[in-house]
């Protein structure tokens, strides 16, 4: 195999992982909780904010 097809294919894996491994999940777990609202996180948002006394 030549160099230059060598070169290809590496490049062509670290496109591929960069495309499909490369996602911001944390980005897209806030965004669901922006626009959902789920009852859960608010339910986790109250607990957070009783004092102990």
């Amino acid at each position: 195999m030549k160099m230059f097809n060598r070169a290809l294919l590496a490049l062509g894996v670290l496109g591929v992982d960069l495309i499909f491994f490369f996602v911001p999940l944390t980005a897209i777990f806030l965004a669901y909780i922006i626009m959902v609202n789920p009852a859960w996180f608010r339910t986790f948002l109250d607990r957070l904010d009783v004092t102990i006394e």
